[in-house]
């Protein structure tokens, strides 16, 4: 019988740790929640539901200090809120062992996005079509995976050219939405198992909260991002055990 303290428990640790290094848990927390007995199907609409709540926060202040650049935010979100019901739909299409190897490829990559340094190798910024196709690929893959799509937007666009000051927070702005716009998909579908969903998007809020102050007070997010390196490549491998 699953147990919801544990899931909560799980979700608090995950995601205070992962906000340690600025980072969102759902790539961790889903294949967590996995291993602990949570249905696949559930546990992505799950994911997506606390991205939402641990990006949103940090959306509005984003907001208020004027961060966000629209003319590169909107051309990103758009795509990414039209594709994001659509890689939900494929979810349920595919079969669950081609999502999980999906997602099985997804750690290792974000495993090493890590590591790898985010630098410019190509210019793009002059390119009117790059932003929407990295929102497009974006939308799909979190609706498909239920990991909100920053891992991918912000590498994408940072190997681009584009200022990492930049994207963080139109990042985090184009998750927000593009997670809502997934999360709604999957309601619909009826995939959301509300006391599992709130049993990790609750603890989730405060752990996001927790994990920012104690960086900002005593830790640098370079430090924490290599450990969160290894917890992708550890849940990568467990996942292929499971999926491939």
């Amino acid at each position: 019988m699953l147990n919801l303290l544990e899931v909560s428990g799980v979700s608090f640790f995950l995601t205070f740790v992962f906000a340690l290094g600025g980072l969102g848990s759902a790539a961790a927390l889903i294949p967590t929640l996995v291993f602990l007995g949570v249905p696949f199907p559930v546990a992505r609409p799950a994911g997506l539901f606390a991205n939402f709540i641990s990006t949103f926060s940090a959306t509005v202040h984003n907001l208020r200090a004027g961060l966000v650049d629209f003319s590169l935010a909107i051309p990103i979100l758009l795509p990414a809120v039209l594709l994001s019901p659509v890689g939900a739909y494929a979810s349920t299409v595919l079969p669950e062992r081609v999502v999980g190897a999906v997602f099985t490829l997804f750690l290792f990559f974000a495993g090493l996005m890590v590591y790898v340094p985010k630098r410019e190798l190509f210019d793009a910024t002059g390119y009117r079509w790059y932003p929407p196709l990295v929102g497009a690929l974006a939308g799909f893959i979190s609706g498909l995976l239920g990991i909100g799509g920053g891992a991918l937007i912000s590498p994408m666009l940072v190997i681009a050219g584009y200022s990492p000051k930049k994207v963080a927070p139109v990042t985090a702005f184009a998750v927000v939405f593009s997670s809502v716009s997934a999360f709604l998909a999957y309601l619909k579908l009826g995939s959301v198992d509300w006391k599992v969903t709130l049993a990790v998007a609750l603890p989730a809020l405060f752990a996001g909260y927790l994990g920012a102050f104690v960086t900002h007070r005593f830790l640098t997010a370079a430090q924490v991002k290599r450990i969160l390196g290894i917890i992708f490549f550890i849940l990568g491998i467990k996942f292929a055990t499971k999926f491939l």
